[in-house]
C-alpha cells in the first residue's frame, strides 16, 4: 500500500493542521523533467511520496528555485515519474501556482493531491484515462486536501475545513470527467476535528485521526461512510494518527505518542491491538506505508539526535534501515544515505522515499529470480542522467556513416579519371568527436577500384570499415563497429560542372555501457545490438569556377540522406538494467562549400575546404523500452544540432601514376570534432 503523508520532523502532529505557506512562481512546462530542473532552474530537492500498486509510477513533490523571472523565487510542484519517461512537474491549474501529489492508483492513471495559491487550497484529481483535471470541492470552508486514492482510482480520501473552521475527514467518489463526484463528510470520535490520511486499496477503509470528546487526537478508521472507529494510543501516549492501510484495511500503520516520543505502530483487526515497531536506536519513528498484505511496513526512524533513516519492517527481520536492508541484498553503501521511506509497492519489493541529500529515491531488494536484476537504490534525477546517451543509438552509426561519405570521400574531383583509365585507392579518416562527457575516437578505412569508360564518367566501388566511440556519464560509452560498401558515379553534366551520386550501405554492432549510481557505488548495465545504415549523397561541383591570383576555386553543393535502424536489445548486469526496443531514424543534410587549390610546384598543391551544413531534423527519434522488472519508458528524442561549419587544409601530391591527398579537418558540429583525411591511389 502507498504511504499518503510525507513525514514531517517528529514529533509535531500539528503540522497536519497548518496550511503550507508558499511563494509565487512562474509555471513550468508540463514536460519539464528532472534533468531540466537540475540543469536549468537551480538547486532542486525532491520527495517521493507514493508509488502505484504495480510499482511502475512514483509521485511526490519537488522544490526548486525558479530563476526564469526577474528574481529567484522558491517554488513547490507535484511531480510524476514513470522511470525515465513522462517525468513532469505539474503546471499551473485553476489559477493556483503550487501543487503536490500525494497518491496514485494501481496502474498510474489517477493521481490526487492539493493545489495551493492565492485563490484557495483545494484537493484535486488527475485522470489520464479521461484526460481530466478536476477540483474536488470543499466541505463548506476555504480549503481541502486529498491524501489518498483507492486502487481502481475511484475513491479519494482527504480532509478539509468546515464553515466553523473545524476540520473533517472526507470520502469522495469519482464518477466521470463529465459527472464529478460528491464529497462526503466523515465523523469524529465525539470531538470537533477529524483528518483522513489514507485509504485501503479496495477503497472501503479510510484511515487517519479523529478527536474524542475530551479533545484527544486518536488514530481512527472509517468503513465506507460509517462512523469513526478508534484504534487507540500506545501506553504512556497522548495522541496518535494512522497513515496507511493494507489492501483490505485489516492492517493499519501510523505513529503514536509513547512516553513523550512518537513511535511507529502496526495495528491488525485480528488482534485489535497496536504494536510498537521500535526505532533504529534513536527515540522516534513513524510508519508511513504498508504492503498489500500488511507484512511490510516502511517509514522513518531515528538513529540518534537529529539523525533519521528510512526503515523497512517485517515480522521476521524487525525494523531495519532501508540502507541495511539493501546491504543485506548486496548493495554497496559506504555510508547511510536514506532519510525517509514514504511508500512501498503492493508486494513490498520496492520502496520509495527521500535521501539525505534531498533527492527522491527508488530502492529494490534482491530478486528471487537468479536471472533477474540485482538489488539497488537510485536517486531519480541521477538515474535519468544515464539515459542521456540513448539518442546515440542513432547518432553514433549515422556519425560514422556521414564521415565515410563526407570525410575523405568528399573530394570526388580528386578521383576523376580519363577514358580507359583505372585506379586502385586506399583512403581513411582518423579523428575525435567531443560531447558533454568527453572526447571519443572515430575513424574509417577503405580500399576501392575505379574505372572511367569515357572522359565524362568515372565509376568507383569501395569496401570499408568504421569505428566510433562516444563517452557517456560516469564512464559509460556508446561504441559502433561496422563494415560498409560505397558505390559512386561521377559524370560531367556540362563542360565544367560534374554531378556525383554516392550510395552507402553498412552493417555493424552497437555496444552500450550505461553507468549510474547505485547507492554510493557505480553500476554498469551493458548491451549490444546490430545496426544497419542505408543512404545516398547527391553532389554538384563546378570545377575551377573562378580563380584568385594563382589559386583556383571549386564551389559545390550536396545533399546527404541516411537512415539507420538499431535492433532492440536487453542489458545485462547492474541493479536497474533496461530493455530497448528497435530504434530507427533518418538524417537529411545539405552542404554548401568551396574547395581551393594552389599549385606550389608541378607535383605539390595546397588544398583547402570551407563548408556550411544544415540538417533538416531538429530532434532525434524517441527511444522506447522497459526498465527490467520495474516499468516501461518512452524517451523523447534529444535536440539535434542543425547548423555547423567545417574547414580543412592540406596538400595534394602527384608522382607518376601515384597520387595522394592529406587534409586536416575541423567541424563545429556538437561540441566540436576534428579528423585527418588521407587518400592515396595508383592510376593505370
Amino acid at each position: 500500500m502507498r504511504s499518503l503523508l510525507s513525514l514531517r520532523p517528529l514529533p509535531h502532529l500539528c503540522v497536519l493542521l497548518a496550511a503550507s505557506a508558499l511563494s509565487t512562481s512562474q509555471a513550468l512546462a508540463a514536460d519539464f523533467g528532472w534533468e531540466q530542473i537540475e540543469n536549468n532552474v537551480g538547486t532542486a530537492t525532491s520527495r517521493a511520496i507514493a508509488i502505484s500498486g504495480d510499482g511502475r509510477f512514483v509521485v511526490g513533490n519537488v522544490s526548486y528555485t525558479d530563476s526564469s523571472g526577474p528574481m529567484n523565487v522558491a517554488a513547490n510542484r507535484g511531480f510524476v515519474w514513470r522511470a525515465a519517461d513522462d517525468t513532469y512537474v505539474l503546471d499551473q491549474y485553476f489559477g493556483r501556482d503550487y501543487s503536490n501529489l500525494t497518491d496514485i492508483d494501481d496502474d498510474g492513471s489517477v493521481m490526487v493531491g492539493t493545489l495551493f495559491g492565492s485563490l484557495s487550497t483545494e484537493a484535486f484529481l488527475i485522470s489520464t484515462a479521461d484526460s481530466a483535471i478536476m477540483l474536488l470541492g470543499n466541505l463548506g470552508g476555504t480549503s481541502s486536501r486529498a491524501t489518498g486514492v483507492s486502487g481502481e482510482g475511484r475513491i479519494v480520501s482527504g480532509w478539509g475545513d468546515l464553515a466553523d473552521r473545524s476540520l473533517r475527514a472526507f470520502r469522495w467518489t469519482y464518477v466521470s470527467a463529465a459527472s464529478p463526484g460528491v464529497m462526503e463528510l466523515l465523523g469524529t470520535l465525539g470531538g470537533s476535528d477529524s483528518i483522513g490520511r489514507g485509504i485501503s486499496r479496495d477503497g472501503h477503509v479510510i484511515v487517519g485521526s479523529a478527536q474524542t470528546a475530551a479533545g484527544v487526537t486518536t488514530a481512527a478508521y472509517w468503513i465506507d461512510t460509517g462512523p469513526a472507529v478508534e484504534i487507540g494510543i500506545l501506553p504512556g501516549g497522548g495522541a496518535s494518527a494512522a497513515n496507511a492501510a493494507s489492501a483490505d484495511g485489516s492492517v493499519i500503520v501510523g505513529e503514536s505518542e509513547a512516553g513523550g516520543r512518537y513511535r511507529a505502530f502496526r495495528w491488525t483487526s485480528a488482534t485489535n491491538a497496536m504494536v510498537d515497531l521500535g526505532t533504529l536506536g534513536g527515540l522516534e519513528s513513524s510508519a508511513l506505508g504498508v504492503s498489500d498484505d500488511g507484512s511490510v511496513v516502511v517509514g522513518q526512524a531515528g538513529q540518534g539526535v537529529g539523525v533519521y533513516n528510512g526503515f523497512r519492517w517485517t515480522e521476521a527481520s524487525g525494523m531495519l534501515s532501508v540502507d541495511d536492508w539493501l546491504r543485506q541484498s548486496g548493495v554497496e553503501l559506504a555510508t547511510d544515505i536514506t532519510n525517509t521511506a514514504s511508500a512501498v509497492s503492493a508486494d513490498g519489493s520496492i520502496v520509495v522515499g527521500t535521501l539525505r541529500n534531498n533527492k527522491a529515491f527508488v530502492a529494490r531488494g534482491a530478486s528471487t529470480d537468479p536471472s533477474g536484476p540485482t538489488a539497488g537504490i537510485i536517486a531519480v534525477e541521477d538515474y535519468m542522467q544515464s539515459f542521456n546517451g540513448l539518442p546515440r543509438h542513432i547518432f553514433v552509426p549515422q556519425q560514422v556513416a556521414d564521415l565515410a561519405m563526407n570525410g575523405a570521400n568528399s573530394s570526388p574531383m580528386f578521383h576523376r579519371l580519363s577514358a580507359g583509365q583505372r585506379a586502385l585507392w586506399a583512403t581513411g579518416d582518423l579523428g575525435a568527436v567531443t560531447n558533454d562527457f568527453g572526447t571519443g575516437p572515430t575513424g574509417t578505412g577503405e580500399i576501392g577500384f575505379a574505372y572511367a569508360p569515357t572522359d565524362e564518367i568515372t565509376l568507383r566501388l569501395a569496401l570499408g570499415t568504421s569505428y566510433s566511440k562516444a563517452d557517456l556519464d560516469l564512464g559509460g560509452f556508446s561504441r559502433v563497429k561496422g563494415s560498409y560498401i560505397l558505390p559512386e558515379i561521377s559524370m560531367a553534366v556540362s563542360r565544367a560542372v560534374y554531378a556525383t551520386l554516392t550510395g552507402f550501405a553498412s552493417v555493424g554492432e552497437l555496444s552500450m555501457r550505461r553507468a549510474y549510481l547505485n547507492g554510493t557505488g557505480t553500476d554498469l548495465s551493458e548491451g549490444a545490438a546490430d545496426t544497419r545504415t542505408l543512404g545516398f549523397r547527391a553532389r554538384l561541383d563546378w570545377l575551377d569556377a573562378f580563380a584568385f591570383r594563382d589559386a583556383t576555386f571549386t564551389p559545390y553543393a550536396s545533399f546527404t540522406h541516411l537512415t539507420t535502424k538499431t535492433d532492440g536489445y536487453s542489458e545485462t548486469g547492474g541493479s536497474f538494467p533496461a530493455r530497448f526496443d528497435m530504434t530507427q531514424g533518418s538524417s537529411n543534410t545539405v552542404r554548401l562549400g568551396l574547395d581551393g587549390c594552389l599549385d606550389l610546384t608541378s607535383t605539390v598543391s595546397l588544398v583547402s575546404r570551407a563548408e556550411v551544413a544544415h540538417r533538416f531534423e531538429d530532434q532525434a527519434p524517441n527511444t522506447t523500452g522497459e526498465i527490467i522488472g520495474f516499468t516501461s519508458f518512452d524517451l523523447p528524442g534529444a535536440p539535434v544540432e542543425q547548423n555547423w561549419l567545417r574547414g580543412g587544409i592540406g596538400i595534394q601530391t602527384k608522382s607518376g601514376p601515384l597520387e595522394g591527398q592529406l587534409m586536416l579537418n575541423a567541424s563545429s558540429q556538437d561540441k566540436g570534432s576534428y579528423w585527418l583525411s588521407a587518400t592515396t591511389r595508383v592510376v593505370f
